[in-house]
C-alpha cells in the first residue's frame, strides 16, 4: 500500500508539473497584440505555475502545518486559474 502511495504522490506532482509547462505554453500563444489577453495572460503563467511551486514547497514544509497551507495556497491558485481560463475563453 505504501508503494501505491509513493507512486500517486509521484505522479501528483508530474502532473501538475506538465500542467504548469502547457500553462506557459498556452500564454506564450496567445496574440501579443490584444492587450487584455496579455494581461489575463500573465494572471495565468503566475496562478498557473505556482500550482507546482506550491507542491513541491510543500514537499519541503517543516510542519504539518506548512505542509497543509502549502497544499492549500496550490489548491487556490488552481481555481485562480480556472478563472483566468474561463475569461480568455469567454471574451474571445
Amino acid at each position: 500500500m505504501s508503494n501505491h502511495k509513493g507512486n500517486f504522490k509521484e505522479e501528483f506532482y508530474a502532473r501538475a508539473y506538465r500542467y504548469a509547462m502547457d500553462i506557459v505554453k498556452f500564454v506564450d500563444k496567445l496574440p501579443k497584440s490584444d492587450n487584455a489577453s496579455q494581461v489575463i495572460g500573465k494572471q495565468l503563467l503566475r496562478s498557473g505555475t505556482s500550482v507546482v511551486a506550491n507542491l513541491i514547497e510543500a514537499k519541503a514544509a517543516s510542519s504539518k502545518r506548512d505542509y497543509i497551507n502549502f497544499y492549500t495556497h496550490s489548491l487556490k491558485s488552481a481555481n485562480e486559474s480556472k478563472l483566468w481560463i474561463a475569461l480568455l475563453r469567454d471574451t474571445k
